[in-house]
């Protein structure tokens, strides 16, 4: 993918961090959520593997799992057959199912009631733990062409006339039972203090926040902003551009030094302990039950805590400067997601009509 011809927002960008001190944010316990580690099951395309997949993340010792309506994996009810396979030796009490609905919930509540029991009928369970707005627009909107429409001002405006109504029937769904917490996906800090006004209105606190984090877009800011108001920090994608790295001079290398000074296998290890030891919680795909356990090793670094907040002991996060401080050169290359950085502009780039 081609570089965003448009710059990152202040709020977007990773200023140099020179020190320890800099790198931990002021972060309140998330209510709630005990997992250090989430396995995502967005490239989970085919029914087997969806079904394979969940079982053997499951079985090598995940326990809470992320879905989408607008995944193909969430349709078809293979996740529902997973959690029926795993059933006699993981009761649905032990997991944790984190779904999210497609766009902003706007209209008739019951037609997004539906929906949401139509979501838990193909996954086999009668309430999820959470459901997120997925994205800050319209359910149905085209997550497959040009970014650039994502980051409109119209889109923008459209979404602090909506918010109001979307959360109104996040709420509803939580009271009736169907889901225990409510959060949001791909909300950046513009979007936050729309959603704020309302959340001080219902007294419905927003539980989580799931965005793209990686380690040459670790959202500092934004992460502090989160942790502020008590919610739990989920990342999407935290590894997927980890290859792109190699193509920096010394980076690689120096990550890799890093990773082995800190007993880790690879700087994909490297990149989730970070993020578990900042608070965050990562969330991973893959289909190698070699890389799960690696996986789960790497997040177990943040200690016993009944929180994603690490325990007291836990080492510090790894400095990730030699890749933060390169971030142009990767987003040049490639290594951004650029749907992500478009619901960041939201908002801020208003040049656009």
């Amino acid at each position: 993918s081609s570089r965003l011809p448009v710059p990152l927002p202040p709020h977007c960008r990773h200023p140099r961090w020179r020190t320890m001190a800099a790198i931990m944010e002021p972060a309140p316990t998330p209510k709630g959520f005990a997992h250090a580690i989430i396995y995502g099951t967005m490239e989970l395309t085919e029914k087997g593997l969806v079904t394979e997949g969940i079982c053997e993340a499951v079985r090598a010792g995940y326990r809470a799992l992320d879905l989408a309506e607008h995944y193909e994996s969430s349709r078809g009810g293979h996740i529902g057959e997973a959690l029926d396979q795993l059933a006699s030796e993981v009761p649905r009490s032990e997991l944790w199912l984190t779904h999210k609905i497609d766009g902003m919930p706007v209209g008739d509540y019951a037609a997004v009631k539906a929906r949401v029991q139509t979501m838990l009928e193909l996954a086999h369970t009668d309430y999820l733990d959470a459901l997120l707005i997925h994205y800050p627009l319209p359910g149905g909107a085209d997550l497959s062409g040009d970014p650039a429409a994502i980051s409109t001002a119209a889109n923008f405006e459209w979404f602090v006339a909506n918010i109001g109504e979307a959360w109104a029937n996040m709420v509803k769904l939580k009271e009736e039972g169907l889901v225990l917490n409510i959060g949001v996906s791909n909300f950046y800090e513009q979007h936050l203090q729309e959603l704020a006004k309302h959340t001080a209105e219902d007294g419905a606190e927003c539980w989580a926040n799931e965005v793209f984090i990686d380690a040459a877009h670790p959202q500092k800011d934004l992460v502090a902003y989160c942790h502020a108001q008590g919610m739990v920090v989920m990342a999407y994608r935290p590894t997927a551009f980890v290859m792109v790295y190699g193509l920096l001079d010394g980076v690689m290398d120096a990550l890799q030094a890093l990773a082995e000074e800190r007993g880790l296998e690879s700087v994909q290890s490297l990149v989730i302990e970070t993020l578990c030891l900042r608070g965050i919680v990562p969330i991973t795909g893959t289909r190698t039950v070699e890389h799960m356990a690696t996986n789960l090793k790497a997040a177990a670094s943040k200690g016993n805590s009944a929180s994603v907040i690490p325990a007291k002991g836990a080492p510090l996060p790894a400095d990730l400067a030699p890749v933060e401080e390169q971030a142009e050169m990767v987003e040049m290359m490639g290594g951004l997601d650029e749907y992500a950085m478009a619901f960041a502009r939201m908002g801020v780039d208003q040049g656009e009509a």
